[in-house]
């Protein structure tokens, strides 16, 4: 699969021809993911809903200076942009203007413009014509605020547009996720398990990763050509060195930062708890702990709802502050970032 076009930038009509259902994109900041997309939508005339996470975010992209069309309508000569249908939802229209000179919506809708926060409360939305779901940014950054159930609300969205089209021998609609490599413990990866896999892809020296049972491809632009040539840009010859940088240029997810990550023979330790995914145990000799995917014995269990994490986050203060003396190993780096999720109070 060519991932990139001639100049660079990712190759969104190549991708999306891929037989895959749910297609996320993430990282080379700059490469043209969401230009192309949207430029893709228009050009192969494709039905779409396009989708930002938080409603604070849809109501600045639906300002004329900031909606997501306003550089392919000054490169291609358009002039399209988002009308609101109510208080939950916008549609992106060709433009017409009144004899005022107010701009009005000119055909037939283009596509859907709505917030992942606020789908829930959308009532009698045709989108039985919907062809593609457009998530942007579904990457949260480190200080944007976080949506409960937030894997589950983007599920819920699909399902509401794809409904029984399947039934009736229709194809799916398209799921297409694009962001930043802004932190690899997303609510997405968390709840797909793709974390292991996303990991795996830069290992192998891979750029992506088809999964044919799930329909899903995963792609990790950490070989763009563009991102290196943002590297001698002004902003980025400030920031190296920074946690910016390495996300922005070279693709590392923020916050990545490891601890002991070993694979250790169980039968030198004891269980001790277990929460989630995760066991946890002591070593039989020493002060040290083990963190497995590996459940054995009876130790003490605990779900993950936020009771039962606060109980265990009291219960076993000693396990997190036995981590901060970096006395803690991990099978794996997955159940390092699921042992901090469940030690996280956010």
């Amino acid at each position: 699969m060519q991932l990139y076009d001639e100049n660079g930038y990712v190759n969104i009509p190549e991708i999306l021809r891929h037989e895959a259902t749910f297609i996320f994109i993430y990282g080379g900041r700059g490469t043209g993911k969401t230009y192309g997309a949207l430029k893709n939508m228009i050009e192969d005339h494709h039905k779409f809903i396009y989708l930002r996470r938080l409603a604070a975010q849809v109501d600045i992209v639906k300002k004329d200076d900031m909606q997501p069309f306003k550089t392919l309508n000054r490169d291609m000569g358009w002039d399209i942009r988002p009308f609101p249908i109510n208080k939950y939802i916008s549609a992106f229209y060709e433009t017409d203007y009144n004899e005022d000179g107010k701009p009005i919506p000119k055909g037939e809708s283009l596509g859907l413009l709505t917030s992942l926060s606020t789908f829930s409360n959308l009532r009698g939305v045709d989108g039985s014509d919907i062809e593609v779901m457009i998530t942007d940014e579904f990457i949260p950054e480190l200080n944007e605020k976080p949506i409960k159930g937030e894997a589950d609300a983007l599920f819920n969205a699909y399902e509401t547009m794809n409904r029984n089209r399947e039934f009736n021998g229709e194809q799916p609609i398209k799921l297409l996720g694009l962001a930043n490599s802004n932190r690899i413990d997303n609510p997405l990866f968390m709840e797909l398990g793709l974390i292991t896999i996303a990991e795996k892809i830069r290992k192998n020296g891979n750029e992506y990763y088809y999964d044919k049972k799930r329909r899903m491809l995963l792609i990790d632009l950490y070989k763009s050509q563009i991102s290196e040539q943002k590297a001698d840009t002004a902003l980025y010859q400030l920031t190296k060195g920074t946690e910016f940088f390495n996300m922005a240029i070279k693709n590392v997810f923020i916050n990545e930062e490891r601890g002991r990550i070993e694979t250790r023979p169980i039968k030198e330790y004891k269980p001790v708890c277990a929460i989630g995914e995760i066991c946890i145990y002591k070593h039989k000799s020493k002060n040290e702990y083990y963190v497995t995917g590996f459940k054995s014995g009876s130790p003490k269990t605990y779900g993950t709802g936020e009771r039962d994490r606060e109980r265990f986050r009291k219960d076993y203060l000693n396990i997190w502050r036995a981590y901060m003396r970096k006395q803690v190993v991990f099978e794996a780096y997955i159940y390092e970032v699921i042992f901090d999720k469940y030690y996280d109070r956010k």
